[in-house]
Parts: C-alpha cells; structure tokens; sequence
C-alpha cells in the first residue's frame, strides 16, 4: 500500500511525468477539438449556403431532402458502429472516471468528430461543446495508453482532456479546469489541477493561433444600477423555473422515444434529419448549435415578437434533436436559450425602469451563466465561462445574484442536474454489460464537507467498503498515512485505494457515505 501510495502521490519524478504527459494531451485533445471545431464551422456555412441557393427550386429541396435521409442513415451506422459517440459524451466521460465504462478511445474519437459532421450539415440544433469534452477525453486516454500508465494517471489524463474540450472550444482554459472539478470529478485533487492547468494553457495557445485571440462575445459593457438589482432576483427565479422545464422535457422526450415500440436507429435518425430539413427550410435562424443566433445580436437585438418565437422554436428543437441520441451537445443550445431569455427579459423591463437600452447586453450575458447553471447546475463554471467568453468580470456579482437564484430554485423542485440525469440512464442502459479489467489499483480522493456526519470518528468506525483502503490524509498540507483510529475532519483530503473491478460500486458507497448522497 505505501509504495503505491508513494509512486502515485509523492514522487517527484512522478509528477514531472504527469506534467510532460500534460502538455501533449493539451497538444493532442486541442489540436482534435480545434479539427472538430473547424468541421463543424464549414459544415453549418455549407448548410446555410445551401439554403441560400435553393430558392424554391424544386429540385434542389429534393436533392436537400434525398442528402439527409443519406446522412441520417450514415449517422445510424455509425452509431451502431461505435454507440458510445451517441449523444452529448459528458455522461460517458462521467461514467468512465467512475469506473463503469471503458470506452474504445481511437473508435470513439473517429466516430464523435464524423457524426458531429454529419449532424452539423443536416442542421441539427446539437452543440459541439459537449462532444468536445468526450473528445478531449478520449484524446487523454490515447496518450495514457501510450505510456501504459496506471488506473489512477489514466482517468487523471481523461479528467485533463476534458477540461481541454472546454478550453479549445470557448477559448477558456479556467472554466475548462474547473468543469472537470465542479461537474465530473466532484473533488480537488492538486495534482490533477496542475496538470489540467498546463494542459489547458497549451490547448488554448494552440486554439487562439488557429482561430485568433478575440473572445467570443463582443457585447458592449455597461453597469446595471445598484438601484435596479431586484430585477436580478426575478431573472434568477425565472431561469430556475425555466431550467427545470428543459430538464424535464429533455427526460421526457427520451421517454418517448423510447416508448415507440420496434423504433429502429436508421429509422429514429432519418426521421430527426427530415425533420430538421424542414425547420432549415422553414426557420433556418434556430438550425445548427445557435452560433448564428447568437450573432444576430450582433447586428441588432431582434424585435421581442422575433425574440420569442426564436426562444420556443429553439427550446423545443434543442430538446427533440438531444433526445434522439444524436451525437451532439446541449451547451452551445443552452447558452443560447439563457441568452434569449436574456433579451426577452431586458426588452420587457429595460423600457418599464426607464434603463438604458445597452443594458440589454449585460442582462444578456448574465442570464446565460444563471441558465447554464439551472440546468448542469454548476455556479461556478457559468460565472468563470461567460466571463472569459465576454473578457470582463464586472457582470461577477450580478451573475452571482443570478446564479444562486437559478440553482435553488431547480434544486427546490427536486430536480437533478442535466447531466447526473443523463449519467444514471446510462447507467441503467448499461448496469448488466461491465466486463471485469485485469487486476490494478485505483487511488481515489475525496474531500470532507462540512456536513460529513463522520467529522471527529475514527476510520475504523467509517463503514467503507471492506474492498478499499483509506492509505493517506491531507490535512493542512502534509500527508498522514491513515491509522485505523486517525479521527477525519473537514478540509480532510482522504486518499482510497480500490482494485479496479470494486471501484465503479465502491466508489458510489464511498461518496454516499462522504458526501451523505441519496442511499
């Protein structure tokens, strides 16, 4: 036990490895995101270029119409080819780095950037940041593989080039860090943060040389009076309320897929890609992830009848495309709904206060970060991301305001997390297929909140798993090696060795017991 623990957790020359492993997942994951970006900007201007040309032609919507049944039955191939490139990736990365998944990383890489692709060109309103975490992932465990590293330094590397998926995606390297610890390690592991910190700074410097260093809002900043800051409590009560419908209707929408009986994928995908032919024919603004969307505010903020129609349209073909297992993500799309939200918000207000209507851009961008955080519920990744997206942090405390409202609300209602929803469906899909790995050791760490029941009691009175082994404590900065009467406190880091066959179920017993999760 010690000298796993020491070759894992002390050994310098162990970090310097990590870290040189670091700056080439940071060079692999952002250069294949950075392709998968590049594809899928081409794949929409391909689309809406097509659409520009086709002008009634009856021909050419034919011949539009003939391209997505082909596209639709190519995406189904490749999803049977590889299902674990369906859908957005996030609960697949979650399901990895918790042991109940071990995906085929070079098949699952190839598959997510080609459906992608093809979801893209059909005008599906899927968003590549979700994808792009999955492939940053996967990325890290090919570079993992190369060197034959432990369990532990692989799910490490998965965790890096997550965080690299966010980074090379929105151009911010400190959200992606702290997405991978607030949404799938739930946990501060020092060393995994140095690494993920390096890895980010490298994938970034790799995004901005290929698509330049300008952030990815551009809205003009102007200050919300103190005066006028109730307005925010009502914005984060109406971003809860909304976040919670997405969640439901995204369950429920999948809920009747489901509930179509001897529904083929071929036939499931072709019919989205026609449906969604016929949005592009109809309503090309709320086609694609909703980059296009957004840059109409860019131009001008639309109408509040235009705002609206945008907003519904988009929510509901947001959820029908995501619903259908369509590889894609929903992160661009829920931006893009708190954004609107955003508008048609201040469009209502702006002129009742009598405010400045340039403040329609501030409420613009704080009501993406409180949307983003009522649906993934993550606060601080929605604060951090949309400030490095805007390159300003003075929105900090009325996204703040805005934020917290958001996610009690949902959390009130008894809602789950998007995506810790969509993690325990897979789960379920997925409970009688886990094939047992060659023995190996998997070093885990936890830390203690302040709500922890077991704060002041001795270890050998925790009930831990009896296949897992507390090895160590960090406690104030030093290592402790855990004695069977050390007492744990808050702030404790507690370290936990587990054969790679016990963790996916010893790790769920262990945060329930930590964390007081549902039992």
């Amino acid at each position: 036990v010690q000298k796993t623990f020491r070759s894992i957790v002390e050994n310098p020359r162990h970090i310097f490895k990590l870290t040189i492993q670091g700056i080439l997942v940071g060079i692999f994951s952002g250069l294949m995101v950075c392709l998968y970006r590049f594809l899928l900007n081409g794949s929409e201007d391909i689309l809406r270029h097509y659409l520009t040309i086709i002008n009634g032609n009856i021909f050419y919507i034919v011949l539009f119409f003939v391209f997505l049944i082909i596209l639709g039955l190519l995406t189904a191939y490749l999803m049977r080819w590889e299902r674990d490139a369906m859908g957005s990736g996030i609960p697949h990365v979650n399901a990895e780095t918790k042991g109940f998944l071990d995906v085929n990383w070079y098949k699952t890489l190839f598959a997510k950037i080609v459906g992608g692709v093809f979801t893209a060109l059909g005008g599906l309103s899927l968003g590549p940041e979700g994808p792009s975490v999955q492939i940053g992932a996967m990325a890290g465990k090919g570079v993992s593989k190369l060197f034959n590293e432990s369990k532990t330094d692989e799910l490490r590397l998965i965790l890096v080039g997550s965080a690299v998926g966010i980074t090379a995606a929105f151009n911010a390297p400190l959200a992606g860090v702290i997405f991978i610890l607030e949404e799938i390690n739930h946990g501060f592991d020092k060393t995994l943060v140095f690494i993920a910190l390096v890895s980010a700074i490298v994938s970034d410097f790799i995004s901005k040389m290929i698509f330049g260093q300008s952030t990815a809002l551009t809205f003009p900043i102007s200050n919300i009076p103190l005066s006028s800051y109730w307005l925010l409590i009502v914005l984060g009560l109406i971003l809860g309320f909304l976040g919670y419908a997405y969640n439901v209707g995204m369950i429920k929408a999948e809920d009747l897929w489901a509930k179509i009986p001897n529904l083929s994928l071929e036939v499931k995908f072709v019919s989205v890609f026609l449906v969604s032919g016929v949005i592009a024919l109809l309503m090309p603004e709320i086609s694609c992830g909703g980059h296009y969307m957004l840059g109409l505010f860019d131009v001008a903020v639309p109408s509040l009848t235009l705002l609206l129609i945008y907003f519904v349209g988009k929510y509901v073909f947001s959820i029908f495309s995501f619903s259908s297992g369509a590889p894609g993500g929903i992160f661009l799309p829920i931006l893009v709904l708190g954004a609107y939200i955003g508008a048609i918000f201040a469009s209502i207000f702006i002129p009742i206060c009598g405010l400045d209507n340039v403040l329609i851009y501030r409420f613009i961008i704080i009501s993406m970060a409180g949307f983003f955080t009522a649906t993934i519920r993550s606060p601080i990744t929605g604060i951090v991301l949309l400030s490095e997206m805007s390159g300003s942090t003075e929105s900090l405390v009325a996204m703040l305001v805005v934020c917290l409202i958001a996610y009690i609300v949902p959390t009130l209602l008894g809602n789950e997390p998007i995506y810790e929803s969509l993690l325990e469906r897979l789960l379920n899909k997925r409970q009688h297929e886990y094939t047992p790995e060659p023995s190996k050791h998997v070093l885990s760490e936890y830390v203690v909140p302040l709500e922890c029941k077991y704060i002041g009691v001795e270890i050998e009175n925790i009930p831990f798993p009896k296949n897992s082994i507390v090895v160590s404590v960090i406690r104030n900065g030093s290592y402790v090696i855990a004695r069977e009467d050390f007492k744990i406190n808050y702030g404790d880091q507690i370290h936990i060795l587990t054969d790679v066959n016990d963790f996916p179920y010893a790790n769920r017993e262990i945060e329930q017991i930590i964390y007081d999760k549902k039992q």
